[in-house]
């Protein structure tokens, strides 16, 4: 049992408000589709289609769905007393843009940062890389914080697609991360040489290999791991190697290795493709920590999952099903922690 004085330590380090960016033109990006396997090309056969300014043909079922899943899920944030700061997509050809996480991260962490920091990422494809928006950039750097920007990168073909593919422990000081096309480890290296330049101590890379019962190197970190307050939820199944599973296991875990050891939660691969692992910790206005996750996730954890995750924090939940099959990403990827 995490004692009351723990909790609050705990605590401090998630945030109370997330950034949204709700779509206007929802389709499927078969640009992205190319490594990530969680994406699918349907299609309301019943909906008329139209023509966007940009020319490209839009199924209104799907959109008119996606937006209201949208909606609701901010809504169903807001109404568990987490803040929402809303944008709206720039332009009719960028899909993508629900999942704002990918492009932008904010880092404000109590007796640990030397000053907020806005880090802006490189994007694998062209689409993604016009979603990155200068208005959002300045309204969440503020007066008083510093971006660094990496999306120089992309003239090199080089990715690091934020909290899709790092996933921070603020409390241990450990950025996690899973390789592939849209996590390369040099300017993985580089990310944390700059963010280290701002913070009091050095954080922690913990790397590994993560992949799909096909082999393919899982896309984002984020749909396999998760760091809550006080539990990891991690596939293990999908890092093959027993050695490199086990050293993860004791990042997350040992006393000996972190101030404050997590107990992990271990979801199947069956888990991952309902979306269990890209869920997301947050704190509401009562200072309760929450956990952000789509419908499918939530009812797709095992039984003895779920019942740890409601013994511990409120849940909050809804419907993203639409977004999910279409765009290959969940809760987690819609929203972006604002500190």
């Amino acid at each position: 049992m995490i004692s009351g004085t723990d909790r609050e330590l705990r605590l401090k380090y998630y945030a109370k408000a997330v950034m949204m960016v709700e779509p206007t033109n929802f389709f499927f990006n078969q640009e992205t589709a190319c490594d990530n396997e969680f994406m699918n090309d349907i299609e309301d056969d019943n909906a008329t289609m139209e023509c966007t300014p940009s020319g490209r043909e839009l199924n209104t079922g799907i959109n008119q769905v996606a937006i209201k899943e949208h909606q609701g899920l901010n809504q169903k944030i807001q109404d568990n007393g987490v803040s929402v700061l809303c944008y709206k997509q720039q332009a009719d050809d960028l899909p993508d843009s629900v999942f704002p996480n990918n492009w932008v991260s904010v880092h404000d962490y109590p007796e640990l940062s030397k000053e907020r920091v806005v880090a802006v990422y490189p994007m694998k494809v062209k689409s993604r890389q016009r979603e990155v928006n200068p208005d959002i950039i300045s309204d969440l750097t503020g007066p008083e914080g510093h971006c660094i920007d990496f999306t120089g990168y992309t003239q090199l073909d080089k990715a690091l697609e934020g909290t899709g593919v790092l996933i921070f422990d603020p409390l241990n000081q450990k950025i996690y991360a899973g390789i592939s096309q849209r996590c390369e480890k040099d300017v993985l290296e580089h990310f944390c040489e700059n963010l280290n330049e701002k913070c009091v101590r050095p954080w922690k890379l913990v790397t590994f290999n993560a992949t799909t019962p096909t082999g393919t190197p899982i896309y984002h970190t984020n749909v396999m791991m998760a760091i809550l307050s006080d539990h990891a939820v991690i596939c293990l199944e999908s890092i093959c190697d027993p050695e490199e599973r086990q050293r993860v296991v004791d990042e997350l875990s040992s006393p000996e290795l972190n101030s404050f050891p997590r107990t992990v939660i271990d979801i199947s691969m069956k888990e991952v493709y309902e979306m269990c692992g890209n869920i997301l910790c947050v704190v509401n206005h009562n200072n309760d920590p929450c956990v952000i996750m789509s419908s499918t996730a939530y009812n797709g954890f095992s039984d003895a999952n779920k019942k740890e995750l409601e013994s511990n924090y409120t849940i909050i939940h809804s419907d993203v099903s639409t977004i999910e099959k279409i765009g290959g990403g969940s809760a987690r990827c819609m929203v972006a922690e604002v500190f």
